[in-house]
């Protein structure tokens, strides 16, 4: 990998130089003579232990010219690591990853602020995507066929676009003179098609968050399975923190504070020992009917028991899909999990997404893409399996291909039943491809690599479990928002039947029904209004 250094722009820049990847990471400077989020970090610091006004504070430690990291070194026997890199936060672009490792990176950080590239702006005539390492994968013929699968969803993509495009122009009867409706036929066109794009496909994000959230990720990137998740944390902390790369002019902003980046395996072992003392106490047998559409199977609960609301998170991993038959666990099983779990893990070692949840419980199937959007609302606790290594991707994967996906909602209009038809028939043969593929690649690649890279294959149309917990007033502020015309018709559907369940449950909710306008997919004033 390459370091480099823009002055002039602010920017420092590590880059890697492997053939199967074009990553790139770009740390957005508050100043690039000084290190900004460090003196933030060490004015905080000696404020909290001093009567004097951050003024005389500031005045007394820039005009000594202080030297805020090595004082920071000092500052951490007394106050830790945690408080003190809280308050420096780094900005970073991270360029040219899988879709899949964006929405995982936004998933696994609760604090992290930040956007991801939108597809409705991206040029896909000549996509990129992450390859396989020769060095894990030495077949080519898996490798190309790999390829052939992603360039195939693309193809797909392409080929539908426009008569997507002048299908809802027909439906809607879209006035070409009127720049409003011809832009809302453009995004709403890439809505549908986006639902064929696969997971691997390049994507770029912008990140916010405070030194100690970056060393926590850059620990648990190493952890991970995934090659693409170790090669970002390599590069992350080569960036940030201590390195052997050296550019001239390049200081660092919180070096420092960017610490205990070792691989941090505690999830990745308790997790393996749970699921392997459940495994024989856990039905295999899952569900067999599968929803057709996201509004279906929906389940809302007041989650009040915090154990049974755990250990179906540690089942969902063992049955991803659901299970037929619930386990029913005892006293001694809650003991030997609570065991488990805290031989492994304090303060410094948290469950992670595992081991949240909320009052309000919402559970279903839903796609990849109405995930991604969801996913923005970091308040909610969110668990999805898909998103552990230690799902188990062959019962994620075990149901007919016809009832893999779900399509846009659009498609449910009358007139447009032929072009549903054609989206179901590709993706079909898409699905059918991916597990003939996977089979095949489990006889050459370790399953951990196989796994990782058949995820990369799933297009956005993917159905998949979900358990998000919310507040009283998560619930409203995602109502509120996420129901609005501007939006995707798909999570706003999503959300609307979220609220008309929670107002069956309880009457309180049934006032916010009555203010919220149901999203209505043949609507072409809702259709064309993206405000």
């Amino acid at each position: 990998m390459k370091l480099q250094f823009r002055k002039d722009l602010g920017i420092a820049s590590i880059v890697s130089e492997d053939i199967w990847n074009s990553f790139k990471i770009h740390t957005l400077l508050q100043n690039t003579s000084q290190k900004r989020p460090s003196i933030n970090a060490y004015l905080g610091a000696r404020y909290s232990r001093s009567a004097d006004s951050i003024v005389d504070i500031a005045k007394e430690i820039i005009e000594a010219n202080t030297d805020a990291s090595e004082r920071l070194e000092k500052i951490f026997a007394g106050y830790g690591h945690k408080s003190v890199g809280d308050m420096a936060d780094l900005f970073l672009c991270i360029e040219n990853i899988p879709m899949y490792s964006a929405f995982k990176i936004f998933y696994t950080c609760p604090v992290i602020s930040g956007q991801e590239r939108s597809t409705r702006y991206q040029n896909f005539e000549k996509p990129e995507f992450v390859q396989i390492p020769k060095e894990l994968c030495q077949d080519s013929d898996i490798r190309k066929e790999y390829e052939n699968i992603i360039l195939k969803q693309m193809q797909d993509y392409r080929a539908v676009l426009k008569p997507t495009t002048d299908a809802l122009a027909g439906v809607f009867k879209i006035n070409e003179e009127s720049p409003q409706e011809t832009s809302a036929l453009k995004a709403r066109a890439f809505d549908v098609c986006r639902y064929l794009l696969p997971l691997g496909l390049n994507t770029s994000s912008a990140y916010l968050m405070s030194a100690r959230n970056w060393s926590e990720l850059i620990s648990y990137l190493c952890a991970s399975d995934s090659v693409v998740e170790n090669q970002i944390a390599d590069m992350l902390l080569n960036l940030l923190g201590e390195s052997d790369i050296e550019v001239k002019g390049y200081i660092k902003e919180a070096d420092n504070l960017i610490r205990h980046t070792d691989a941090n395996c505690c999830r990745k072992k308790s997790t393996g020992e749970i699921l392997k003392y459940l495994s024989d106490k856990v039905n295999r047998v899952q569900v067999s009917d599968f929803p057709e559409r996201e509004i279906e199977d929906i389940q809302i609960t007041h989650s009040g028991d915090s154990t049974e609301s755990l250990i179906s998170h540690y089942e969902l991993l063992l049955n991803p899909l659901g299970s037929q038959e619930e386990l029913e666990f005892s006293e001694e099983d809650q003991e030997r999990i609570g065991e488990i779990i805290f031989d492994t893990h304090d303060h410094h070692n948290l469950l992670g997404n595992i081991g949240q949840f909320g009052s309000i419980k919402i559970s279903g199937f839903a796609s990849y893409g109405t995930l991604k959007d969801l996913n923005r609302h970091r308040s909610m606790e969110r668990f999805v399996p898909l998103f552990h290594d230690e799902v188990d991707l062959d019962q994620e994967l075990d149901r007919p291909n016809e009832s893999m996906f779900f399509l846009c909602n659009y498609l449910d209009i009358k007139e447009l039943s032929d072009l549903k038809k054609e989206y179901s028939k590709r993706l079909t043969e898409t699905y059918s491809m991916i597990k003939q593929w996977r089979e095949k690649a489990k006889e050459v690649m370790s399953l951990e690599t196989c796994n990782e890279f058949t995820k990369y294959l799933f297009p956005h149309a993917h159905s998949t479990k979900y358990v998000f917990y919310a507040s009283f007033d998560d619930i409203q502020y995602i109502v509120n928002l996420r129901t609005r015309n501007g939006g995707h018709i798909a999570y706003r559907t999503l959300v609307y039947e979220w609220l008309r369940l929670l107002s069956n449950k309880d009457e309180i909710w049934r006032p916010l029904l009555k203010k919220i306008i149901a999203p209505r997919i043949d609507d072409k004033h809702q259709f064309v209004d993206r405000s």
